[in-house]
């Protein structure tokens, strides 16, 4: 088969199915991580020598599949919404998410064609420079879902390597964006080898395919600096003891004004169970535990009477408010008591999620979703202090999937981190455990253990490495008690920590300088 050959339409158009079921299985839910190494081949070989319009049809298409399979959860929230109108906007928001996020494949699928079409992929120095520049153009289209619009950088590549924590610790240097890269540079030496075969014959078929050594190389030296780095020597501070509660709570019963004596009776009763399990230095709540305003509401105060003491402080995750300017603001907070009505130390949420915490464009929107109150973003990271234990910070919800918060807090002098999370919109589903990948690399980005409470899960210990040491189940109702292990204030950061996503707004320049300049000299050359 010739790529020059536009016939075989079944195997190209299986090629781009197959692309996108791939990097889609790589991702918890099905879980074969490996895949991922190999996953965008079949997309890059069945478009080349296509017109333009197809190339931009089929990348998007295997975008559509990646994104509408690891994205599935979203379906879920039809289930946790009782309005018809509000179930029917969440199906469009689902189409609509994944197919902008299927837009940033059209770029990477037109870039290889024109270097098909340009360079035919004989020259070995030539194949490394379209390696190198079709790898920074990934990194940089990530980058861009991560910023564009609020920013969605959910599933980016690396994100599929969670589970092995000796490939990502390179992810102290570069952010995930570092592991993304040597996915996309794999993928690319395997491409340029197979194409090599199909497309050339003599010398050219006969040769050594270095582009495939040296697709592997950077992976293996990954490996190696990861295994020096967690078989290394730190010196390690304060044990902290924490217990996180997982209430299980479905998101229909949290609606629901009737049941709020039946939720305040699970926090209670998990609390107090967790508290005469062991010593803690501090019980955990997750995101929005209580139905009312821990400040406001009498019930709501009473039981965090019942539960915090001074010697165990409790993080609760509740809404707050305050009266600016004479208005009323609404918060989605976190707030630390420890045995006084009033909490001592309070965070607000910062990343509010569209159309799950405001509407945007409020007119022409708001009818269509279940939201009648707007929260008002956090400004800044807040520090949390316990007595003699290193300082943490807090991230709620999908604050854990945005890179620079917890790079914000650590840089600000947290050594440890806290994510409260309701994902009970989306459960049962993969969606927590997709949640849980996220926050796995912001404890390797910035060399920092992060606990997790979250209301269905997954509820988990983290260390500074991006091991989970121990988790509960999702969908189960219990508390989890472990210790943390910060380091000390004393310790050197990272160099992502230090520099933050350099490596991928590197990887943005470069890539958009060489295309503006083919561009320009392509069209002085016509």
């Amino acid at each position: 088969m010739s790529f020059k050959n536009n016939k075989f339409w079944i195997l190209r158009f299986g090629g781009v199915i197959l692309s996108g079921i791939m990097l889609a299985a790589s991702f918890p839910g099905i879980g074969q991580s490996t895949l991922i190494f190999a996953a965008l081949v079949p997309l890059l070989l069945s478009i080349q020598s296509l017109p333009n319009r197809l190339v931009v049809l089929f990348s998007w298409l295997s975008g559509m599949v990646f994104f509408g399979i690891s994205l599935s959860w979203f379906w879920q929230m039809i289930n946790t919404v009782d309005i018809w109108l509000f179930k029917i906007a969440t199906g469009l928001a689902y189409f609509f998410i994944i197919s902008y996020c299927a837009i940033y494949f059209i770029p990477f699928g037109l870039a290889s064609v024109w270097f098909g079409k340009r360079w035919g992929h004989k020259s070995f120095k030539k194949n490394i420079f379209i390696m190198a520049i079709m790898t920074a153009l990934w990194i940089a289209l990530e980058y861009l879902r991560g910023i564009l619009f609020t920013g969605f950088g959910w599933n980016l590549l690396g994100i599929s390597q969670y589970t092995n924590p000796v490939l990502i610790q390179i992810a102290s240097w570069g952010g995930v964006a570092a592991v993304s890269a040597f996915i996309v540079w794999m993928n690319m030496g395997i491409f340029l080898t197979i194409r090599q075969y199909v497309e050339h014959k003599g010398f050219f078929l006969r040769r050594p395919h270095f582009e495939l050594i040296l697709g592997l190389i950077p992976i293996a030296l990954s490996i190696v600096f990861g295994l020096q780095i967690i078989f290394g020597e730190y010196v390690i501070g304060k044990p902290v003891h924490v217990g996180l509660l997982q209430p299980n709570i479905p998101q229909l019963d949290r609606r629901d004004g009737n049941a709020s004596k039946n939720i305040h009776d699970r926090l209670k009763m998990l609390s107090l169970t967790a508290l005469k399990a062991r010593d803690l230095d501090l019980l955990v709540w997750p995101e929005t535990a209580l139905p009312g305003y821990a400040k406001l509401s009498f019930s709501c105060k009473k039981l965090v009477r019942e539960v915090a003491s001074e010697n165990v402080p409790l993080l609760v995750g509740s809404m707050d408010f305050d009266d600016i300017d004479g208005q009323r603001h609404i918060f989605n907070s976190s707030l630390l008591f420890n045995g006084n009505d009033e909490p001592i130390t309070t965070y607000n949420k910062q990343h509010l999620v569209p159309f799950g915490e405001y509407v945007p464009f409020e007119k022409l929107l708001r009818s269509i979703t279940p939201l009648d109150i707007d929260f008002t973003a956090g400004t800044e990271q807040t520090l949390f202090k316990l007595d003699e234990s290193p300082a943490f910070s807090v991230l709620i919800c999908f604050e854990d999937t945005k890179a620079n918060l917890a790079r914000e807090a650590v840089r600000k002098g947290a050594r440890w981190i806290i994510n409260q999370t309701n994902d009970a919109w989306f459960d049962p589903s993969f969606q927590s455990e997709q949640h849980l990948a996220h926050s796995v690399f912001r404890c390797v980005e910035n060399r920092v253990p992060m606990v997790r409470s979250c209301n269905t899960g997954v509820t988990a210990i983290i260390d500074s490495f991006g091991r989970v040491e121990r988790r509960l189940a999702p969908i189960t109702s219990g508390f989890l008690i472990g210790t943390v292990y910060p380091d000390p204030l004393a310790m050197h950061k990272t160099k992502y920590t230090e520099v933050g996503d350099l490596f991928s707004k590197t990887m943005f320049i470069s890539s958009l300088s060489f295309f503006v300049f083919a561009g320009w000299n392509f069209r002085n050359k016509k």
